[in-house]
């Protein structure tokens, strides 16, 4: 304590003052200070949003599930995009992945139809054995198997191989729908060679609409993909 009696009035304003500055200092000073700990606040990280992934829609328009934080599923097998005026369908059986109704082209009385079949990993048949059966379902006017127009490429790294055949067509019951024989069809067929396994486009029906749709059919070939 300082003795004010024992001091002049100059020295005694002079203590007043130093004594003032010093608790307005202290009062000023954060706790954290006083305490000696370090009172700067670190700066929020910022946020970073979740990844989004897109959904994955199949080949007749169906959402696809998606495993843990939106990965993609295992086997999402091949995708595609369908002529709009086709119309999507129920497969006639489980072998057949899509299916669709062709409108019919004027003079034809009946719709085309379009089944897409995949039968699994490893399964399938070879590429040629299949034409050869699909040829096998026409008949010429003489009752034989008329030759089949072949032809070769590629979509998004895959091989495609092609396949036109006209004639009575015969479908086989093993495919399922009707097996009633059509006289003055026309099959537009592809076979995509897939990652793991064959996939068969088969589109057949009266001449007039499947050569209306034949620009459809190349067009759905050619925007095949792997997802």
């Amino acid at each position: 304590m300082v003795d004010l009696g024992s001091l002049t009035s100059g020295r005694v304003v002079r203590v007043v003052i130093a004594t003032v500055l010093l608790w307005a200092f202290a009062c000023s000073k954060p706790a954290s200070d006083a305490a000696g700990g370090d009172h700067r606040q670190a700066a929020a990280p910022a946020s970073t949003p979740p990844e989004s992934h897109p959904p994955l829609v199949d080949s007749r328009g169906n959402l696809v599930p998606t495993g843990p934080a939106g990965a993609a599923p295992a086997e999402a097998g091949l995708q595609w995009t369908a002529p709009q005026a086709w119309v999507s369908e129920p497969p006639a059986s489980s072998m057949r992945k899509a299916q669709y109704s062709l409108p019919p082209a004027a003079g034809d009385a009946e719709p085309g139809q379009c089944a897409v079949f995949y039968f699994g990993a490893g399964q399938g048949g070879e590429v040629r054995a299949n034409i050869d059966r699909w040829a096998g379902q026409f008949a010429d006017a003489a009752g034989g198997h008329p030759s089949p127009q072949i032809t070769e490429g590629t979509v998004s790294g895959m091989k495609v191989t092609k396949v036109v055949a006209e004639g009575t067509y015969t479908p086989s019951p093993m495919m399922g729908g009707d097996t009633t024989p059509k006289p003055g069809s026309i099959l537009l067929g592809a076979i995509v060679e897939g990652p793991e396994a064959n996939w068969f486009f088969k589109c057949t029906g009266p001449k007039k609409t499947m050569e209306a749709r034949r620009k459809e059919f190349d067009a759905l070939i050619e925007s095949i993909h792997t997802p």
